[in-house]
């Protein structure tokens, strides 16, 4: 996974409203870093996860 990609693609998503994938990316993201993988440079840790948890808060009708 590339998670610089995955976290255009979910904030895109939102923008766009398609919230659907949004939350697929945010899931994605989220198993991604419980694995160990690496954070988006330009983003801490912190910031990311914050983020995440908004897109799955906000979409959370999709569950």
């Amino acid at each position: 996974m590339d998670p610089n990609q995955t976290y255009l693609g979910m904030y895109n998503a939102m923008r766009e409203g398609d919230h659907e994938t949004a939350r697929s990316l945010a899931l994605a993201l989220k198993r991604w870093f419980a694995s160990g993988g690496f954070y988006p440079y330009q983003f801490s840790p912190e910031e990311m996860n914050a983020y995440i948890a908004n897109v799955l808060r906000r979409t959370v009708y999709l569950a």
